[in-house]
């Protein structure tokens, strides 16, 4: 009896822990089943147009994840540059919704090309996402694949060739043409440049030097005597004296050789070779009074008196030196 009763207590006993146990699994089941089903609505796939390559060439990689409304995975990152392939070019992430508006499909096309020969990984790439009221990390992956890059087949039954020449590049009037009329226009340009200064400086006229029939000495003795009797810088016109005795002596210059005396400056008069090369006091006396003259003109200076009548008695000696001398012809009796 006592033997019936303890079968019994451990036949509870162990009902009790099956049962306990059902409502575990039932628990976890249902803590699961929302995961697992999330879990399989989003599919991530990694896709290329061929698997081999020749070295140089490009190849597509499409990048795709489908996933419910309410998820927003995050897009992996590309680098330029892995497994020794390089990334050409990306298109934008494209956005596709289904037609009952409850799943998101996004793509992205990547273009990619390798210069190393041999076997090379594209690796997974990992789309990280959360579900809706989960703060848990979650992910979807690609898987990887094996691109192979050939090298250019060479055909070794063929002997070898050397470089090709340069090639000759048949000659065309059309190629000169531009060069051709851009040294007429050129040209053209110079020529007119040089007839319009040419015309332009003939047409500057040179002020005629008229030599009166008198003597130049004569001339300017007179005008001296003159202004000797007109007491000017007596009566305080120091300007219009010493201005007179510059014109008088300018026009003698002018009357004697023909220079342009009245149109130069004191500078240049002085370094006219017919001038520069006369008797040192003479040329002396001349600047004294050309440059007091141009004082009194241009710097409104006020000459003493000894000044003033030095000017006028160099003048009168400039004069006189540079008298022009009577040539007398002597016609011998008898000759025609």
């Amino acid at each position: 009896m006592q033997l019936l009763f303890k079968e019994m207590y451990i036949q509870g006993i162990k009902n009790f822990i099956w049962r306990i146990s059902v409502v575990i699994i039932c628990f976890v089941v249902l803590l699961i089943a929302p995961v697992a089903s999330n879990a399989q609505q989003i599919n991530a796939t990694a896709t290329v147009d061929t698997n081999a390559i020749v070295i140089g060439n490009q190849f597509l990689l499409n990048l795709t994840i489908t996933h419910p409304k309410n998820v927003t995975p995050d897009w992996p990152a590309v680098p330029d540059t892995f497994s020794l392939l390089e990334v050409v070019q990306r298109s934008p992430i494209d956005t596709v919704v289904s037609s009952d508006a409850n799943t998101i499909t996004r793509r992205q096309k990547i273009i990619i090309t390798s210069f190393d020969t041999g076997y090379h990984v594209i690796p997974p790439f990992v789309f990280n996402y959360k579900l809706k009221g989960d703060t848990s990390l979650l992910s979807a992956a690609t898987k990887a694949m094996l691109i192979t890059v050939n090298t250019v087949p060479v055909d070794t039954t063929r002997a070898i060739k050397d470089l090709k020449g340069q090639i000759a590049i048949p000659f065309s009037w059309m190629d000169v043409l531009p060069y051709l009329i851009g040294v007429l226009v050129l040209a053209l340009i110079i020529f007119l440049v040089y007839r319009y200064f040419k015309n332009r400086k003939s047409t500057v006229k040179v002020p005629e030097i008229v030599i009166p029939k008198r003597p130049a000495h004569e001339i300017a003795l007179e005008a001296l005597k003159e202004l000797d009797e007109a007491k000017q810088w007596q009566n305080g016109n120091y300007k219009g004296y010493h201005t007179q005795i510059s014109d008088i002596l300018r026009t003698f210059i002018q009357n004697r050789w023909g220079l342009p005396a009245m149109e130069m400056t004191t500078d240049e008069i002085l370094q006219i070779r017919l001038i520069a090369n006369q008797n040192r006091e003479v040329l002396e006396k001349l600047k004294y009074t050309l440059e007091l003259s141009d004082l009194v003109k241009f710097a409104k200076t006020i000459p003493v008196v000894y000044e003033n009548e030095q000017s006028l008695k160099n003048s009168f000696d400039f004069v006189h030196e540079n008298k022009q001398l009577q040539e007398v012809k002597e016609v011998k009796e008898g000759e025609a």
